[in-house]
């Protein structure tokens, strides 16, 4: 695939016209489309910049692990485009990396993954922009407690009679408490996805507490601890 271009050739058309509006208004003008350039079109042009960089890397990476895929067939793709539009809309209204890498994840496993149903596909991105980073987090451990029960039982000082899963995640995470009301509103918002059985913490028990949805939605995005 040809480099992407580093120009703002693509920029949208509406920056000229804001930014010839404010050049006329009398004495700040100069200084507001100044600050207009540096403090909004600079930041999001970059996001718009890194993205497709991003996205460039995926689409050579699907013609290369999908038989006979181009870039000219991606193009007519309609799954794909759709969830590209979509996706695109999200990452330059984030700074996050977690959900940057999500995004890109998701439209990826939109060509790759046959089993999920196209309009869940559509679903699961809509819930990216919903979630944070955390949710990300306390979904993987609410789904996949083994991963960290072994992890903490691999180590020859930990004991192996954890009760429930807030000694696990007490044991495996010291920057934010299962206790913290946040968790238990992102939980709720991970039972409203129909992602986990649970609404608070306080009711996981130590086994898995994510459902079969929750669990395609963490392959789709790839999610990892």
């Amino acid at each position: 695939m040809e480099d992407f271009p580093q120009s703002k050739e693509w920029k949208d058309y509406g920056h000229a016209g804001i930014k010839a509006t404010l050049n006329v208004i009398p004495l700040a003008g100069g200084a507001l489309a100044t600050l207009f350039e540096t403090v909004f079109s600079a930041p999001i042009d970059k996001r718009k910049e890194n993205w497709l960089i991003l996205l460039a890397s995926t689409v050579d990476e699907l013609c290369e692990r999908v038989e006979d895929l181009t870039p000219e067939k991606l193009s007519e793709h309609d799954a794909f485009i759709s969830a590209y539009l979509q996706a695109s809309n999200i990452a330059v209204r984030t700074h996050q990396e977690e959900k940057i890498k999500a995004l890109n994840n998701a439209v990826k496993n939109t060509v790759l993954i046959d089993e999920i149903d196209e309009t869940l596909k559509l679903m699961f991105i809509r819930f990216i922009d919903e979630m944070t980073p955390l949710h990300f987090r306390i979904l993987h451990f609410l789904a996949t407690p083994e991963h960290y029960i072994q992890k903490l039982n691999s180590n020859p000082n930990s004991y192996t009679h954890w009760g429930d899963l807030r000694n696990v995640w007490k044991n495996t995470y010291t920057d934010i408490s299962s206790n913290d009301p946040i968790v238990d509103l992102i939980i709720s918002d991970l039972n409203r996805f129909g992602m986990v059985r649970i609404k608070q913490f306080h009711e996981a028990r130590l086994g898995s507490e994510g459902t079969s949805l929750g669990r395609k939605f963490i392959d789709f995005i790839e999610l990892e601890s």
